[in-house]
């Protein structure tokens, strides 16, 4: 049992309405912590004025213990957060945080300039923390790596944790048959160049000049940044009869329905931390072909992934036109989703809770 309470930071998801990835995981974690927790969690904020936490819901009576635990999920450094730094370093109270990756550092040529310039900051800050948690064993090895290199001496411990796939539907679903219907294909990402949509649409584009036969939706906002070129590109391909539907960001409903019909996830992403719409999309009996990643690697043990390798030019056009040409390939890879086996956010957060008591929080 935790001696004290949990303080769980949504400084930026309590105002944030785009659902980027950190977003969803900030939400579900946050979901399944009031229901394990009551009222020994509480929602806070980052308050520059007074360079501490407060909780979301004023309290004058609010107090930080020794034994509370303030957990987040977000991105930040300190001339985003003042007095942040000093705060951690004090040791108010136990403290832990979430680190989904190092992208920024690895691949600035197609990351937001705003977070290429935080994340040295914010990996380095990640020290002062109690513990940290990975979204996944590779991005503990980055951490772990990077303050190796910085020559940081008594860093936190790093303990990989297990996402959950019940982020949008909350029961999974069987693998459906499909009818001989026209296949439905699906790209579930933000509009930038890190997540491959421009790959996912020369291979199609190729295979619809083959005479294959299908139709791809991509859905997901754009990058102001590193999107417009690509919305653009799959909107003058649909309009010279490409069966391509660009919905924009959809919500959880409406995703839901799109979702109902859809055969194949493709996700031909150049940098993941974790690959959660790869699980999301198993969770609701679809299969998935991805870049072999570490990070998707890590999820493909739960079934229904055929990976390729982004090094060769031809693999997604050669993978695709497998599953799409022989329908038996895509059966097969549908058959092979372990449903019962894949994690639930539940579950990720019992992991986290029982680490923090483990740990003497």
């Amino acid at each position: 049992m935790l001696k004290g309470r949990i303080l769980y930071d949504v400084t930026k998801a309590s105002r944030q309405r785009q659902k980027s990835g950190i977003v969803r995981v900030s939400r579900c974690l946050n979901t399944e912590l009031k229901f394990l927790l009551g009222d020994r969690l509480v929602e806070v904020v980052w308050d520059e004025r007074l360079e501490s936490l407060r909780p979301l819901k004023k309290d004058p009576e609010f107090s930080i213990d020794a034994n509370d635990v303030f957990l987040t999920c977000e991105l930040f450094c300190e001339y985003e957060r003042t007095g942040m730094e000093v705060f951690l370093a004090k040791r108010v109270c136990h403290s832990y945080a979430i680190f989904h990756d190092a992208i920024p550092l690895q691949f600035p040529e197609f990351t937001w300039p705003h977070s290429v310039q935080r994340h040295p900051s914010y990996m380095k800050m990640l020290a002062l923390f109690s513990g940290v948690f990975a979204v996944s064993s590779h991005s503990a090895i980055l951490l772990e790596e990077y303050w190796e290199w910085l020559e940081i001496e008594d860093s936190p411990s790093v303990k990989a944790i297990q996402l959950g796939a019940d982020g949008i539907f909350e029961e999974s679903s069987p693998p459906e048959e499909k009818n001989g219907r026209c296949l439905q294909l699906l790209s579930l990402s933000i509009l930038e160049r890190r997540k491959g949509q421009d790959l996912a649409l020369e291979a199609a584009k190729q295979l619809w000049d083959e005479g294959l036969v299908f139709d791809f939706h991509f859905v997901g906002r754009t990058n102001p940044y590193f999107g417009k070129e690509i919305e653009r590109a799959l909107k003058r391909a649909a309009r010279q009869g490409y069966a391509i539907t660009v919905h924009g960001q959809l919500n959880d409903d409406k995703l839901k329905a799109l979702f109902h019909d859809v055969d194949l996830v493709v996700l031909p992403t150049r940098a993941e931390g974790c690959g959660l719409p790869v699980l999301e999309a198993l969770w609701r009996g679809v299969p998935v072909l991805a870049s072999s990643l570490h990070s998707i690697r890590e999820n493909a043990r739960f079934g229904g992934c055929r990976l390729f390798d982004l090094r060769d030019p031809e693999a997604l056009t050669k993978r695709l036109r497998e599953l799409l040409s022989e329908p038996v390939e895509l059966e097969q890879l549908t058959s092979s989703i372990r449903t019962e086996a894949l994690p639930r956010w539940e579950t990720t957060v019992r992991d986290i809770v029982d680490h923090l008591v483990t740990d003497g929080a």
